[in-house]
């Protein structure tokens, strides 16, 4: 008798394994799990940097906010404003394209461009301007829930752990973004644009990358990488245009023709004007060895954010040169390839004032979710040590937004 239940025993922790095992390798766990921490993380910040003010993760600040002139019930400082106030300020009336309304004056036209965060903010205020600070959140916190999900979906298409696409969510400059009302969660629809190429749909691949293009322009390498490959294939041996090119046409004509409403409103190419403020005139890289020198001179006066900066970019560093040593694999996309290298690229023009910022690298998350992709492949490299790298980063930066704005 005893031999026996000895012999069952084994049987039945075994059993427990698979089954705790197959209810987390879900999609939908991942996607949970996404939404438990990102609802953690806001209600951290509101309570202990913004006490209980969700208004001032808005950021609004002179001299681009009036205390005057901004809605009743917005909190503005005195400085040190942020992105965040002028997707506030499109989230009021997405329709109203002025450089100034509500009492706050865009800093650059090129902000016009990112109108598919703040409408989809207004859709959910339901119109109503007090629930806007709100919204906003609602929005970001939902966004990078959405990313876990999308996230455990491409990792079991690959073969992986569903929780393995929480390295998804897990990109540490996704904090400030839902911290300051920014527009990186555009993320979602970028993940999900590809999720729907992979498997064949697209349509529903084309709306998400235009979606995400009009929330944030760099979307748009993915969708031209694919419309690249399309042309090459194209070149090389007779085939048609089809249904597949939706992916690339359909955001290609949103975007085209955002910019182009955006060109009679203002009288500028919005895209120019946002690309050379963004971009670096000196040589590949300048604005990146800038901020190595400004991090350097800050360590010994023992400044947080330069050793948090550190951390994150030795983090990048580790993903980068993994995707690198798997980016001749034949199983990852030659569109998913041509992004990634024109992502590396558009690193390389990136202005000092991205770089250097204390932003916990933000500007840089389509690289990241990139660098992800083609090393959640098949047969690619255990990822435990870059999942542990990540988990670091991730830690600090959660810390360090929740505990200041």
């Amino acid at each position: 008798m005893v031999a026996r239940v000895a012999q069952r025993a084994p049987g039945k922790l075994a059993a427990l394994r698979l089954t705790g095992r197959a209810a987390t390798d879900r999609p939908l766990a991942a996607g949970l799990i996404a939404l438990a921490g990102s609802l953690c993380f806001a209600s951290f910040r509101l309570w202990l940097a913004a006490g209980g003010n969700i208004t001032k993760f808005v950021r609004a600040a002179a001299p681009f906010s009036d205390l005057n002139g901004v809605p009743r019930g917005l909190f503005v400082f005195p400085s040190n404003g942020y992105d965040g106030q002028f997707y506030y300020r499109l989230a009021l009336d997405p329709a109203n394209l002025h450089h100034e309304a509500f009492g706050i004056t865009l800093d650059s036209p090129f902000r016009l461009q990112r109108i598919g965060y703040p409408a989809l903010a207004w859709l959910v205020s339901l119109g109503q301007r007090s629930w806007v600070p709100v919204a906003l959140v609602v929005v970001n916190v939902l966004a990078l829930s959405a990313i876990g999900l999308v996230g455990g979906m491409l990792a079991r298409d690959c073969g992986r752990h569903a929780l393995c696409g929480l390295l998804l969510a897990g990109y540490f400059g996704f904090f400030i973004s839902v911290g300051c009302d920014l527009t990186e969660p555009a993320a979602a629809c970028l993940l999900g644009g590809v999720l729907a190429y992979r498997r064949g749909r697209p349509v529903l691949a084309g709306l998400l990358f235009a979606y995400g293009a009009l929330t944030r322009e760099t979307v748009m390498i993915v969708p031209l990488a694919i419309g690249l490959t399309r042309l090459v294939t194209m070149v090389r041996r007779p085939v048609r245009p089809g249904a597949g090119d939706l992916a690339w046409c359909l955001p290609a004509i949103a975007f085209g023709g955002w910019q182009l409403i955006l060109r009679a409103a203002t009288g500028t190419f919005i895209l120019l004007n946002g690309f050379g403020s963004n971009s670096s005139a000196g040589l590949p890289f300048g604005g990146f060895i800038d901020a190595m020198r400004l991090n350097l001179g800050l360590l010994p006066a023992f400044t947080g954010a330069a050793y948090i900066w550190f951390l994150e970019v030795a983090t990048l560093m580790a993903f980068a040169a993994a995707a690198l040593a798997s980016l001749r694999s034949a199983t990852v996309p030659a569109y998913e390839r041509v992004a990634f290298v024109a992502f590396i690229i558009e690193l390389g023009v990136l202005s000092a004032g991205i770089w250097t910022g204390h932003a916990d690298l933000r500007s840089i998350d389509e690289f990241y979710l990139l660098a992800v992709l083609i090393l959640l492949g098949p047969g690619r490299r255990r990822l435990v040590p870059l999942a542990l790298c990540a988990g670091l980063a991730f830690m600090v930066a959660a810390v360090h937004q929740a505990l200041y704005l």
